[in-house]
């Protein structure tokens, strides 16, 4: 009797979700934009159970308040770090310029680049003279906290690029500072730890980028302990890689076959060596492509030396 029942159970949920089905609208309604499945994406697991907590609870702009020109990670993470930046440039971004809009071109003065929570230097590769290089720079604008210090910044100098200071986790938005599709490539050295809201950052970063453009996030484990979230401090290199990938899947906006992690920083091995002061700064840096070719057109007032 209660097997009977049961069945007669099934029988008439399999006809519920046939007559759904059946009465759902045709397909006359437009399938949702890429960029609207972009924005559709939500923050999920990592993300999500974040702890965005700090031990120190001061606002930003106090510790920044005077310039520090040192670079916070080795030698060996930092030619690591060019290293990078020079195949993204070079290959990726020139092999998106022939099957999109992005201008990374064959043509001098072609790349336009934005290093947001930088400082004096941005650890970019030399340009050369060489009229046939694809590594031109058009302008690289440096956003930071520290006005001296982006201001002394020689990539900025030598490409008249702008100065840009925000603090991110009071505004985490580039709005009024970089315009829709201005850059080819958006670069962050061992800042994204400091974030608070990183998901709203990096969907900005995806609206300044231009279709095709590359965004690359470094790390390393040497940062300000106090000014780090406590989810981050708690996590090991591999596990920071991943939140850190799925950052990028919940801003949206990114390629996610796109999205990969680049150098041994998260081994066991390299790590232990680490600790022990023996194998330097471990280097790793997730890397990921803008994706949504119908971004809105609208452009936000750029007024280059900005303060908010």
């Amino acid at each position: 009797m209660h097997f009977a029942a049961i069945l007669f159970l099934v029988a008439v949920g399999a006809t519920e979700v046939r007559s759904l089905a059946s009465s759902s609208p045709a397909s006359s309604t437009p399938p949702p934009s890429r960029l609207q499945l972009c924005r559709q994406q939500q923050p999920i697991g990592r993300v999500t159970a974040l702890d965005r907590t700090k031990i120190d609870t001061k606002v930003d702009s106090e510790m920044y308040n005077e310039p520090r020109f040192v670079t916070h990670t080795d030698d060996k993470f930092i030619r690591q770090l060019t290293d990078l930046y020079e195949s993204v440039l070079v290959s990726s971004l020139s092999s998106s310029s022939s099957s999109s809009s992005s201008t990374i071109t064959n043509n001098e003065n072609a790349i336009v680049i934005l290093d947001i929570m930088s400082s004096h230097v941005s650890h970019l590769p030399a340009v050369s003279n060489n009229n046939n290089n694809h590594n031109k720079l058009k302008r690289v604008d440096v956003h930071g906290m520290n006005r001296k210090e982006l201001e002394a910044n020689p990539a900025r100098q030598s490409t008249s690029g702008k100065a840009l200071v925000r603090d991110l986790n009071a505004n985490p938005s580039l709005l009024g500072l970089c315009d829709t599709n201005e850059y080819d490539a958006v670069f962050c050295c061992v800042g994204v730890q400091y974030l608070e809201e990183p998901e709203a950052v990096f969907a900005e970063i995806s609206r300044v980028l231009k279709p095709g453009g590359t965004c690359v996030i470094s790390f390393s484990n040497r940062f300000f302990y106090q000014k780090a979230l406590v989810g981050w401090i708690e996590r090991g290199m591999n596990e920071r890689a991943r939140l850190v990938t799925d950052y990028f899947r919940a801003a949206g906006g990114f390629d996610q076959d796109s999205i990969r992690t680049i150098g041994n920083g998260t081994s066991a091995l390299t790590q232990l060596m680490s600790v022990g002061g023996v194998g330097g700064d471990p280097f790793v840096a997730v890397v990921a492509t803008a994706s949504c070719l119908d971004k809105t057109t609208t452009t936000t007032t750029t007024t280059g030396n900005q303060d908010s």
